[in-house]
């Protein structure tokens, strides 16, 4: 019976402290949306991602070269160039959510 309990709560220990390293591999949500730049680990963590999922990160650069354009564009599109750039920033923030997905936790 002390070595089955011996061995649970061994069990247990290498549980919590494996999922306490695994915690440790997050980047967070402001990040994701661009509101922050990512610290030296984060960018480790979303380089590998975006070399696991090649087509989803150039879909984001694709994007990302589409808003510079529009930037630089005219304003005289009647409210549509802005329409345009909120669109823009949009799929570019769920095409990161869906490629960093396993390095955050969305509390949103």
């Amino acid at each position: 019976m002390k070595k089955l309990i011996f061995l649970f709560a061994a069990m247990m220990m290498c549980a919590s402290l494996s999922f306490a390293q695994g915690r440790g591999h997050l980047i967070d949500i402001a990040v994701i949306v661009g509101d922050r730049q990512p610290a030296a680990g984060e960018m480790r963590l979303m380089r590998a991602e975006e070399a696991n999922h090649p087509n989803i990160a150039k879909a984001m650069h694709n994007i990302e070269k589409s808003m510079r354009y529009l930037d630089a564009a005219p304003d005289e599109f009647g409210g549509h160039k802005a329409e345009a750039q909120a669109d823009l920033k949009r799929a570019w923030i769920s095409l990161r959510k869906a490629l960093y997905f396993r390095l955050y936790s969305d509390t949103h």
